[in-house]
C-alpha cells in the first residue's frame, strides 16, 4: 500500500506518503515512501489521501449473545445460534475489527479453530471461558425457582470446585477465564453493590489460569469487587465502573489493564421493559452510568492502561464496535489515545501483542485503509462505507476500493 497517512498504533506521529509491504500474512516493511524499497514484483494498491492503521480490537464482547429477550433464546435452536455467530463474526470483521476477545458466553475454543480453518470469516477469536458463583452474576436463575443454563459455563464454589472448574476450562482450550468478583445489572438475582467469591477462591483461580500460562478477566463493577480482582492479580478488570482513589493506586502499582465498556451503560438504558432485563436494571444503569463515566475519566487522567472494549451483547451493537472510541474521545480522550486503546493497549489486554494491535515489522498484516482522517474525527471509523479495506494476516476480508 502506498502513499496513506500511516496511524501505526503505538501513538506515534502518524507518517505521511507511508508505504507498508505485506508478505503472506506478515508484514514486510512499513515507513515513508523516501524510506522503503518497493520490490518490482509487487502488487501496487494506491491509497493516497487515505489513512492506513491497525485493524481494531474489542477486548470484551458476546459474539454468541444476539438477544436478551428469555423467550427469544429458549426458542431458538443450538444449530441457529451457531449461524448466527457465524453472522455476527462476519459483520463485526467488516467494521473494522480483527481481533475479539469473547467474554464467557460462547465459552467454545472449537469457534476459535473454525475461524483459523476458514470455515467461517471473522475476527480473530480470544475466547475466555466463564465460572460462575451459585447466585451470582452469571447465574441465569430466575425468581419461579427456574435456572437456565444459557451459557455453558461452570458453577462452582469454594477452593476445592473453583480449582477443578479452572482447570476443565483451561483444557479445553480457553485462552483466558472470566470471573466475577461483583455483581452487575440485568441478570435476575445479581445486584451491582454484591461482592462474589472470597479472595482465596479468586486466588486460586489465578494460580490455575497463571500456572498453564493463561490469565483471568474479571468483570468488577462494585469498588470492593475491583479491589479484589486487582489483589487476587487479574490481567484485566472489565467495567470497573465504580473507583476509588486506591482502586487507581492499585491500577499503576500492578500494571493492570482496565476495559470501561462504556458502550453496554447506554444500550442498557435504551431497553424497554419485558425484553429479558431484571426490572430492577434501568434504575441501576442509570446510577452505575454517572460512576462510570467519572471512573474512566479519572483513571485516564492518572495513566491507568485503558482498552476498548463494548461488552457488546445484542444483534444491534455487534458491528457497531468503533463507537466505543467515539465515546472514549467524548469523556476526555485524544482521538489518538482512543485509536492506541483500540489497537496497541488492546492487543495487550488480549495478550496477543507478540502477533497484532501495531503496524510494525515481523507482525501479521491486520490494517484498515480509512477514507478519512480519524485522527480530526474519530467516528469516521463508524462509517463503513469509509473503510475502504479491512485486511487480516495479509488476506483483504473487505475491498471498497472497488467500487
Amino acid at each position: 500500500m502506498v502513499g496513506g497517512t500511516l496511524i501505526d498504533g503505538t501513538g506515534k506521529d502518524p507518517l505521511d506518503d507511508s508505504v507498508v509491504i505485506v508478505q503472506g500474512a506478515a508484514l514486510q516493511a512499513v515507513g515513508r515512501r523516501s524510506e522503503v524499497r518497493i520490490p518490482s514484483e509487487a502488487e501496487i494498491i494506491e491509497v493516497s489521501g487515505k489513512t492506513v492503521m491497525p485493524g481494531m480490537i474489542d477486548c470484551h464482547v458476546h459474539i454468541s449473545w444476539t438477544t436478551s429477550n428469555v423467550r427469544q433464546r429458549l426458542l431458538t435452536p443450538k444449530t441457529v445460534e451457531i449461524f448466527q455467530v457465524a453472522k455476527m463474526m462476519k459483520r463485526t470483521l467488516s467494521a473494522g475489527f480483527t481481533t475479539i476477545r469473547d467474554a464467557g458466553t460462547l465459552n467454545d475454543p472449537g469457534f476459535r479453530q473454525a475461524l483459523e480453518m476458514g470455515l467461517v470469516e471473522g475476527p480473530r477469536l480470544v475466547v475466555a471461558g466463564a465460572l460462575i458463583q451459585t447466585g451470582g452474576h452469571l447465574d441465569l436463575y430466575y425468581p419461579s425457582g427456574v435456572g437456565l443454563p444459557l451459557l455453558a459455563a461452570e458453577t462452582c464454589d469454594g477452593v476445592p470446585e473453583v480449582q477443578g472448574a479452572a482447570r476443565k476450562v483451561l483444557r479445553e482450550g480457553a485462552d483466558f477465564i472470566k470471573i466475577c468478583t461483583s455483581g452487575g445489572t440485568g441478570l435476575p438475582v445479581s445486584r451491582t453493590e454484591h461482592i462474589e467469591w472470597t479472595l482465596e477462591e479468586l486466588k486460586a483461580i489465578v494460580h490455575e489460569a497463571s500456572a498453564r500460562g493463561k490469565a483471568v478477566m474479571a468483570h468488577a463493577i462494585s469498588t470492593q469487587g475491583i479491589k479484589n480482582a486487582i489483589l487476587a492479580g487479574v490481567w484485566s478488570v472489565e467495567h470497573g465502573s465504580c473507583l476509588d482513589d486506591e482502586a487507581i493506586q492499585m491500577f499503576m502499582e500492578t500494571g493492570i489493564y482496565l476495559v470501561p465498556t462504556l458502550s453496554v451503560d447506554q444500550a442498557i438504558l435504551q431497553r424497554t421493559p419485558g425484553d429479558g432485563w431484571a426490572p430492577t436494571s434501568r434504575a441501576e444503569a442509570e446510577l452505575i452510568e454517572n460512576y462510570a463515566l467519572e471512573s474512566f475519566k479519572k483513571a485516564g487522567a492518572a495513566g491507568v492502561k485503558i482498552a476498548v472494549g463494548t461488552d457488546a451483547l445484542s444483534e444491534e451493537m455487534h458491528g457497531k464496535n468503533a463507537g466505543e472510541l467515539e465515546l472514549f474521545v467524548r469523556h476526555g480522550f485524544k482521538p489518538m489515545e482512543a485509536i492506541v486503546a483500540a489497537t496497541k493497549t488492546a492487543a495487550e489486554a488480549c495478550r496477543v501483542d507478540d502477533k497484532v494491535g501495531t503496524l510494525e515489522v515481523g507482525k501479521l498484516a491486520d490494517l484498515l485503509v480509512v477514507n478519512g482522517n480519524p485522527l480530526n474525527d474519530v467516528s469516521v471509523l463508524q462509517d463503513k462505507s469509509r473503510l475502504l479495506v479491512v485486511m487480516k494476516e495479509g488476506r483483504i476480508c473487505v475491498n471498497r476500493l472497488v467500487d
